[in-house]
């Protein structure tokens, strides 16, 4: 543009160099340098204008070709030729763009959540006119943030905040698929897997009832923990107890098949330090009797 101007200015002051009135030959010099001074500015009008004609638009991008402001069609990447002063452009890039937004919402049970999640779209290449026709460059502003928003109230309704948490992946998918539902009708496409939740926050009265039920959950397991510990106790005294039983059945039907004495003398014997005891009873003339104990025979039986 200022190469346009400079040769603007070079053709009329040829005009003034050729009116000027000079005597003899140095009148034919001011002519002829006036002429030199009205080619060159012919020439750096045309060429500037020529050269503000050609317009790159650059990998990654689409160019919206307006003509005095209405909307001719679009332009692909490369090198292209305008009409300097009657037709302009304007750049929409449609590779994947990526962006952040924070909604709040009201989840079933009525607690107030903020999620944090970015997009990643990209404008349809073939529609970044009609997108320019009906949006503008402000999509982001005017599309995308408002309807990020909606499909977030809308689907964390349909959850409880602790469903929300439990079901992340679940709740993920849904407002994504809301999201690129709403957004195709404006050309602009979500990448698949392209919405991240990447937090969700609570009021600090719900944190401290999640916390609570935490500890009473922990405390919950704990008591199950001893009750089962007292179970076994439990069960072990019964069985010691229907042992010891068994036991004394066993013992009761010896005594009453080899007789009681022979039972007894061989409890002695398990019991017996190893050192033969001395025993003897006897009386005197007067009807007293006399005893004595048959340890070998006793041993014998034992080792039968």
């Amino acid at each position: 543009m200022g190469i346009i101007v400079l040769g603007v200015i070079l053709v009329a002051l040829s005009f003034v160099i050729g009116a000027v009135e000079v005597p003899g030959a140095q009148k034919g010099a001011t002519k002829g340098l006036a002429l030199a001074a009205r080619v060159v500015g012919v020439l750096m009008v045309v060429g500037g204008a020529l050269s503000g004609g050609f317009v790159v638009v650059q990998s990654g991008y689409r160019a919206v070709l307006l003509r005095f402001g209405a909307m001719q069609g679009t332009l692909a990447e490369g090198i292209h030729f305008v009409m300097p002063g009657v037709n302009t452009i304007v750049l929409l890039e449609v590779r994947t763009q990526k962006e952040e937004s924070t909604a709040s919402a009201a989840s079933r049970d009525l607690q107030t959540v903020t999620t944090t999640l970015a997009l990643n779209f990209r404008i349809d290449p073939q529609q970044a006119g009609r997108l320019f026709q009906q949006v503008g460059t402000e999509y982001k502003v005017r599309i995308i943030d408002p309807t990020v928003q909606e499909s977030i109230k809308v689907v964390t309704a349909k959850y409880s905040a602790e469903d929300l948490i439990r079901n992340r992946a679940q709740v993920k998918n849904e407002v994504e698929r809301d999201i690129a539902l709403r957004l195709k009708a404006y050309d602009i496409i979500v990448d698949p897997g392209g919405l991240s939740i990447t937090n969700f926050e609570f009021s600090p009265e719900f944190n401290k009832a999640i916390e609570a039920k935490q500890i009473a959950q922990q405390e919950a397991e704990k008591q199950k923990f001893v009750l089962q510990q007292a179970e076994l106790q439990k069960q072990t005294a019964i069985a010691k107890a229907q042992g010891d039983a068994e036991s004394a059945k066993l013992k009761a039907a010896a005594l009453q098949a080899n007789g009681g004495a022979l039972v007894i003398a061989r409890e002695w014997i398990d019991k017996w330090d190893g050192k033969l005891p001395s025993v003897s009873a006897g009386g005197g003339g007067g009807g007293g009797g006399s005893f004595i104990l048959d340890l070998s025979t006793l041993m014998r039986e034992r080792a039968n």
